[in-house]
């Protein structure tokens, strides 16, 4: 499996509960990601910025992303394909 550092600015369709966040797809480089399963979720701190962090799978390949709390902004952090 190869992993590739990404850290850039996407665009993320997902809805808020009260216990979660919940990521149903993502834009990324002009192309339309959709979330195939959650397979974890865990929280962070960056200062006093609270990160909420989602391992995803979509098309067979698995995707970190970064939801920032005091930006209201999200990041696509790693790539992770099969070769």
């Amino acid at each position: 499996m190869g992993q590739t550092i990404v850290h850039e600015a996407i665009e993320v369709d997902a809805y808020f509960t009260k216990e979660h966040v919940v990521p149903r797809a993502f834009r990324w480089a002009g192309r339309i990601y959709r979330i195939d399963s959650i397979n974890q979720r865990w929280t962070g701190h960056t200062g006093g910025i609270k990160l909420y962090y989602f391992a995803v799978s979509s098309g067979g390949n698995a995707y970190k992303l970064c939801y920032n709390s005091a930006m209201l902004s999200w990041t696509l952090e790693e790539v992770y394909t099969e070769f």
